[in-house]
């Protein structure tokens, strides 16, 4: 008789391994000035497919198994839980930050895995105690197994939560420093970090209901992760992950009212005499460059005189130019896309998205109005 030593869950399972692994093993594929992003990308991916593996090993009991490999498995299993955490972090940070490099007090983030391990290892935890076999085991055994299983559930949600947090904070001070950016990058790592959150809550969820009213719903945090894989493996796939990097901006000290006037003189010389806003994908500092000024007091004139950030200071003149064109008749014959690209937008939605805001129609809404007003 054939013995079946697979269901579907554990078929789940193990696709999910072999995404994460290719998913680890493309990030050397892709082109990055920070190869340490990749690697720590890559890490990630391996840490979800031992973290599977473990699963696997832990709940099929028909596997084949021996006593040193229910022993060995706690001790890569629950580090794999926990490093996932710390690693989705780092990458993220490693790719918010221009001078970013792992240093000292970046290990302190091991911590939490030396802590499991050393429980693991006083307590003599196996993968039959993570079974939660209860009958026959101390107490002060149960409550190292219960604190394990708390344990590497709740801290890496505690690192993707803060990672988003991470996100959020580039997201806001890269728009604040560049006329545009690289959306595609910003939803990745959005897409990442929300993604892995809510399979945390997910798997959070199912603990507690597992807790209170004996409900076993565990197998589906299987399925979910196998789909967050898939949907990751799709976007990486069709998306470069290049991100559009900026250095953190600092209030310069106290200004004179001259040295401001001056500044924002010399700003206005940029946008109305070299018409720099025309140079697709200028960001503060080479803006500042081009102005022989630093990018810094560039920021807080602008900040300071028109109270918009680099951003929509650029796209303003960008839409300003564009009204030229689009309500001019002899320009009837350019169609939008030539016209956002004449005013220095490189993309369509940007350019729809900032045109409506600051106009209240669309673009081709208003080449009608216009047109029609001049007949």
């Amino acid at each position: 008789m054939t013995t079946l030593y697979f269901n579907l869950n554990d078929v789940i399972l193990i696709l999910s391994i072999g995404l994460s692994i290719v998913l680890a093993l493309s990030q050397t594929l892709f082109s990055s000035k920070l190869p340490i992003s990749k690697y720590l990308l890559s890490g990630f991916f391996v840490s979800i497919a031992l973290a599977d593996i473990g699963i696997l090993l832990i709940w099929n009991e028909y596997l084949p198994t021996s006593d040193t490999l229910e022993t060995l498995t706690p001790y890569f299993y629950a580090p794999a839980m926990l490093l996932k955490g710390p690693l989705l972090m780092l990458y993220v940070a490693s790719i918010t930050h221009d001078d970013f490099s792992l240093t000292g007090t970046d290990w302190l983030h091991f911590i939490p895995t030396i802590i499991v391990i050393s429980v693991i290892a006083f307590f003599g935890i196996d993968s039959s105690f993570l079974r939660l076999d209860t009958f026959g085991i101390d107490s002060a055994v149960y409550r190292a197994v219960d604190f394990i299983w708390w344990f590497v559930k709740l801290t890496p949600f505690a690192y993707f939560v803060y990672s988003l947090y991470i996100v959020r904070k580039y997201h806001k001070t890269v728009f604040s420093h560049n006329s545009s950016v690289n959306e595609e990058a910003i939803v990745w790592l959005y897409l990442i970090t929300v993604a892995y959150i809510c399979s945390a809550v997910w798997s959070l969820m199912l603990s507690f209901l597992a807790v209170a009213y004996r409900l076993p719903l565990g197998i589906t945090d299987n399925y979910i992760n196998f789909i967050l894989l898939i949907a990751l493996f799709f976007y990486s796939v069709s998306h470069a992950q290049r991100l559009t990097t900026t250095k953190g901006l600092k209030k310069p000290g106290n200004k004179s009212n001259d040295n401001i006037d001056d500044l924002i003189n010399k700003v206005m010389s940029g946008i109305q005499d070299q018409k720099l806003y025309l140079k697709a994908n200028i960001n503060v500092e080479q803006f500042s460059d081009m102005l022989d000024l630093p990018y810094r007091d560039v920021s807080f004139a602008i900040n300071r005189a028109f109270d918009k950030n680099f951003f929509e200071f650029i796209n303003f003149y960008r839409v300003e130019e564009a009204k030229r064109y689009l309500g001019d008749k002899e320009c009837l014959n350019m169609s939008i896309m030539e016209v956002l690209l004449e005013s220095g937008f490189n993309s369509k939605s940007s350019f729809q998205r900032f045109f409506k805001r600051l106009t209240g129609e669309s673009p081709t809404e208003y080449r009608n109005k216009a047109i029609n007003q001049t007949d």
